[in-house]
């Protein structure tokens, strides 16, 4: 929705004259060109419009309408949220949608920078909040149908220098985060406005039979589609869909750490994922998000440690990667010489260098087909559940005759982003040595505090 690259996007907001901004690196999904964002957003922040700044919280209840298919199953419901005193925010199409069913709606908000979005302006809403990044037609056929509020989507940390020097310097506005929907970024918007409780509805973010809307959107017909798996069902979905299911865990978890409480409705995509309970979680669906962060890639723990793997290890020929995540141990080790299979169960783990490795998805509970003299398991053990450790090591020492293991020792930090735990086997150094010494030899440890590293060689 914003710009072509990864962005530093402001969680819940950012309020520009602020010394500690709250950021959380976010990929966002590019329909329009930064030069076309830029322009649109230094022509309407000259109009003469207010704009969106930080409200003080207060117990009002935000009711967040999108147009999945599951928002024509909830219309009583949402009516009666509306009746007990609810504020009802509808995105794009769902606001003229909510009304032709008699739900009222307080705003349509609209935060796509696409000329063709302007055909969404209901021009019976009255009240507006449209993204500065919005296209001139959107803005003016809201002006011109009642009240507009400008809010200002935080494409980038420098975007303030887009705004007259004026309102730049008067301040009192905030860029507001979510990012890859107006739907994600529509729950900021909200917080921003004082809102401490969210109920969402039509957030679905998959297709429900042929229809991605609950009513008929010709400019999203030909947007081809994926297959995503979520905790044993599969769902049919944009890429722009899956990405807004992805982003609204880590803006939703954000919002939570600020004191919001969110209540998804409805089915679909998003709300499988938002509302399954932990326990009920497949580990390949948890890293599947995960993969999907930016964040989580930041920093990878192999590749940190590929000196002691080519000094300790000293491996040649072919050499596993147990666990490859982003693959950048994989590719450090390919450039010294070795020949690298990489092995992971989250398909979207590599980083794009690294897909040009071959690649084996595989789960290393399950014994594996191929056979190596060597190979690296780093940053991975801690991940195991318990009751699998023992197993995942004599798989890895079945297949791998030699192996390099790097195992954090402490608990995660990146789990909270989606409200669960990703180190689930956190043990001190001992315990891990005594452990690996019951399937091989360790020939070398070190116990480097927060980490411990072994060579483990097969004894059998």
């Amino acid at each position: 929705m914003a710009r072509p690259t990864t962005n530093l996007v402001q969680m819940p907001y950012r309020n520009p004259h602020a010394s500690m901004p709250l950021i959380i690196p976010v990929l966002v999904v590019c329909n329009t060109s930064d030069e076309d964002l830029h322009r649109n957003i230094g022509r309407n922040s000259r109009l003469s419009l207010p704009w969106v700044g930080m409200h003080k919280p207060h117990d009002g209840v935000a009711v967040l309408c999108g147009g999945g298919p599951s928002v024509a199953d909830n219309l009583d419901e949402i009516a009666a949220l509306k009746k007990s005193g609810a504020v009802v925010f509808a995105m794009n199409g769902a606001s003229s949608f909510l009304r032709s069913h008699g739900v009222a709606v307080d705003a349509q908000v609209i935060g796509d920078a696409k000329q063709e979005t302007s055909q969404l302006v209901d021009r019976g809403a009255g009240h507006y909040y449209i993204a500065s990044q919005a296209h001139a037609d959107t803005v003016d056929a809201a002006i011109a149908s009642g009240d507009v509020n400008l809010w200002h989507l935080g494409i980038s940390e420098d975007m303030d220098n887009l705004f007259p020097a004026d309102r730049r310097k008067a301040g009192g506005y905030s860029l507001v985060g979510g990012g890859a929907s107006v739907g994600n970024s529509a729950m900021c918007l909200a917080y921003v406005l004082g809102f401490r409780r969210m109920e969402v509805f039509g957030y679905d973010s998959s297709h429900r039979d042929d229809n991605s809307h609950a009513y008929d959107q010709p400019m999203n017909r030909f947007i081809p589609t994926v297959d995503v798996e979520w905790a044993g069902r599969t769902y049919r979905a944009s890429v722009a869909m899956k990405a807004q299911a992805e982003k609204f865990q880590i803006t939703g978890q954000a919002l939570k750490q600020e004191g919001c409480t969110i209540t998804v409705h409805g089915d679909g995509l998003l709300p499988a994922m938002w509302n399954t309970k932990a326990g009920d979680l497949a580990e390949a669906d948890k890293y599947r998000l995960m993969w999907g962060m930016d964040s989580y890639r930041e920093v990878s723990p192999g590749e940190n440690v590929v000196p002691f793997i080519l000094d300790k290890l000293q491996p040649r020929g072919l050499v596993l990667d147990f666990g490859c995540g982003t693959g950048r141990a994989a590719l450090a080790l390919s450039r010294a010489g070795c020949d690298m299979l990489c092995i992971d169960f989250a398909d979207n783990c590599r980083d794009e260098e690294a897909m040009a490795l071959p690649f084996l998805q595989w789960d290393l509970t399950k014994p594996m087909p191929p056979h190596a003299h060597y190979g690296i398991c780093t940053d991975v053990m801690e991940h195991i559940p318990p009751a699998d450790v023992e197993t995942v090591v004599q798989n890895i020492l079945n297949t791998a005759d030699s192996v390099f293991f790097q195992i954090s020792t402490v608990p995660d930090v990146m789990g909270a982003l989606i409200g669960q735990d990703l180190h689930l086997t956190v043990k001190p150094h001992a315990w891990w040595a005594e452990l690996l010494a019951k399937y091989g030899a360790v020939s070398w440890e070190l116990d480097a505090g927060e980490a411990s590293m072994f060579v483990v060689r097969k004894t059998h």
